[in-house]
């Protein structure tokens, strides 16, 4: 019998040491690059200008508009970046992989800046990110597992008793599966993001 989509909880179970995996390859870029001596970070940092330009630009944007505006523009971009990574990962799994680590990198960035200016790393995290990154970094994790499976199970080894394009369709179905927990995700994600998380960090600001 044709089945267009998996149930969400069995895609996310079936799924756990590709959400490990995600979880992993972000959280060792965040490392790496907060840990950088800082010689080496000017570097990188110089190469993460674009991405952070881009963010400051729609930020700038953001608080130019209303509440509801401002949370739809960020909603858009998390969604874009995300639905990127989940449905181009069937080629090699390079677009899951290098969003993956740039994310991190930024966070690793931004934390260690902090940190030398004299902010508590923890504290941006617990007031800066957490409040909206609960909803939004699973659904990144999330995105970027069902990538990287695509990558690997359609370019380098086919699901076990599957061939390569039956690979492909099993993890399409997967990907649609997902993608209305993603939407879902992202929604509450833009509206703490946009109402909470500003005055959570003023607080240590």
């Amino acid at each position: 019998m044709f089945q267009l989509f998996f149930p969400i909880k069995t895609v996310i179970s079936s799924n756990r040491s590709w959400l490990i995996m995600s979880f992993i390859i972000f959280m060792a870029s965040a490392i790496v690059f907060y840990y950088m001596p800082v010689v080496n970070q000017a570097s990188a940092e110089q190469t993460a200008d674009i991405q952070l330009e881009q963010l400051e630009q729609l930020f700038s944007v953001i608080m130019d508009t209303t509440p509801l505006a401002g949370a739809a523009l960020i909603f858009m971009n998390n969604f874009l970046s995300m639905a990127q990574m989940l449905l181009l990962g069937f080629l090699a799994g390079i677009s899951p992989l290098l969003t993956l680590a740039l994310n991190g990198a930024l966070v690793g960035i931004v934390l260690s800046f902090s940190a030398r200016e004299g902010l508590s790393a923890i504290s941006m995290v617990v007031f800066g990110l957490l409040p909206h990154g609960i909803f939004e970094l699973f659904a990144f994790f999330l995105c970027g597992a069902i990538g990287l499976k695509f990558g690997y199970h359609c370019i380098a080894s086919p699901l076990p008793g599957k061939t390569r394009l039956q690979s492909f369709r099993y993890i399409w179905k997967e990907a649609i599966s997902v993608l209305p927990l993603v939407v879902l995700l992202l929604i509450a994600a833009a509206f703490i993001e946009i109402l909470i998380t500003p005055q959570l960090l003023e607080l240590i600001l």
